[in-house]
């Protein structure tokens, strides 16, 4: 019988939560480009794409600009996630090294979009539109690899490392959204706000970059990393009946039966193919065959992500960004910036830690909240929403005030938070251990289906306004 003090003795623990920051610095890398690009949203279509020789495609480039970004950031992430997701992932190095080289490529992209932040494209702004659209597929590219990988990593790791990444991204646009404000208030001139802005993003993927270098090198990250290291240390935790994330926490004498911590919660409440979780699960060979299991268990929960992310990201920031200020809260000049970039990053977040301390409802029960979610679609769109230049709009406005629209912007922002990071926690604990890496990989790669569906419908919206 194997004694619990002599497996705590070799048991490594995350020593001052540094793998934990690591994952929470790898989840603000994930979203970084596209909150960076989504919040320069003045500096391209007012400053670059506002020119004096204005053509009806110019005008077209600029009042759709956020949807066009939208569909090239995400359209290739999505490819470069499912083909990510469907090359062998099993070994951390390997995870590891594509976190690194992806991290390269789109820091050399930001460069380039530096570069042209300087330049003065005024007269070819056509060129300059298709080239930041560009800019945008590549690094999305190299963000698709990055976001799956960081996914399917921190899916190995107890539940709230996976919470991280997920708070991470969020604070990501929190982050960007400060920088932004800053920024605008350090400079008057659009191009040296980009330039200030952009910089601070190399800064933060360049922190990103040299993390990688230490994880490999952290005894804890390499027992959770490690397939084959984390498989024979379970069955050491199981031994004696202990739960491995409590066990994790230095809790060796909490038994299966009476173990607080959700996972174990989860593996008794959720059945896997009409089994229990505590039954042995026969290994499958075939790859298809293991994604086809993995989507039959947590396919309810790839439809709340779904849900989430369509609600939020129709609405963030295309409708958000065009809602026109009556009340004199602030400056209008930051009145965008603040209420609507600034505030659903910074409440996201808030949704993120209180998932990080109550899990309710249980993963069956999720899908009546995300879909409670649809009526802020028609709530926004009654706002005073104004798609394009003209201050027309054939809908009435309902909710006329301002602190209206703040409080449902702010409502919905703590709801995707939550709901999402709920989504996430829950999908690899849904699945036996061995699948945990390809359910996390599955549920990174819906969160980016959801923000292109949202994003695609987002240009339905205007037609419906005017």
């Amino acid at each position: 019988m194997v004694r619990s003090s002599e497996i705590m003795a070799n048991v490594p623990i995350d020593r001052m939560k540094i793998i934990f920051i690591i994952f929470f610095i790898n989840g603000i890398g994930t979203l970084l480009p596209w909150n960076m690009l989504i919040n320069a949203d003045k500096y391209f279509v007012s400053y670059k794409l506002n020119v004096t020789d204005s053509t009806p495609t110019i005008d077209n480039y600029r009042n759709s600009f956020l949807s066009y970004l939208g569909i090239a950031s995400k359209a290739p992430n999505i490819l470069l996630q499912l083909i990510n997701m469907f090359i062998s992932t099993q070994g951390s190095v390997n995870l590891g090294y594509r976190i690194t080289y992806s991290l390269v490529a789109q820091i050399l992209v930001f460069i380039f979009i530096i570069a042209m932040a300087i330049v003065d494209s005024s007269g070819w702004p056509s060129i300059f539109f298709w080239l930041t659209m560009l800019s945008a597929v590549a690094i999305n590219l190299a963000n698709g690899i990055y976001q799956s990988c960081a996914y399917g990593l921190a899916a190995r790791f107890p539940m709230k490392y996976t919470n991280s990444v997920v708070m991470g991204m969020n604070v990501s646009g929190t982050i960007a959204a400060i920088l932004m404000i800053i920024s605008i208030a350090l400079s008057p001139k659009e191009n040296l706000e980009a330039l200030i802005f952009f910089s601070c993003a190399v800064i933060i993927l360049f922190i990103c970059f040299i993390g990688q270098f230490y994880v490999n090198k952290n005894e804890f990250y390499r027992f959770f990393a490690t397939p084959s290291m984390l498989n024979s240390n379970l069955n050491l935790i199981k031994s004696i009946n202990a739960c491995p994330s409590c066990f994790e926490k230095g809790h060796s004498k909490t038994s299966n039966n009476n173990c607080p911590h959700l996972s174990r919660s989860l593996e008794r409440a959720v059945s896997y193919d009409g089994k229990s979780f505590h039954d042995k699960q026969p290994l499958i060979e075939s790859k298809t065959q293991q994604y086809l299991q993995v989507f039959r268990s947590i396919w309810m929960l790839l439809l709340n992500i779904i849900l989430i992310y369509v609600v939020s990201l129709s609405l963030f920031p295309t409708v958000h960004a065009r809602i026109i200020p009556k009340d004199n809260i602030i400056s209008s000049a930051y009145f965008s910036p603040v209420f609507c970039f600034l505030s659903f990053n910074l409440f996201a977040t808030v949704g993120n830690l209180i998932a990080q301390y109550v899990q309710w409802p249980g993963p069956r029960y999720l899908i009546i909240f995300s879909l409670i979610r649809l009526l802020f679609i028609p709530f926004f769109l009654y706002c005073n929403y104004y798609p394009g230049d003209s201050l027309h709009r054939s809908l009435p406005v309902i909710f006329n005030n301002d602190w209206m629209y703040i409080v449902g912007s702010i409502t919905m922002a703590i709801s995707s938070g939550y709901l999402s990071s709920l989504c996430m926690m829950y999908a690899p604990k849904c699945v036996p251990s061995h699948l945990a890496t390809s359910s996390g990989q599955m549920a990174a790669l819906t969160i980016l289906l959801g923000i292109l569906i949202g994003i695609n419908i987002s240009l339905i919206y205007p037609c419906l306004v005017r």
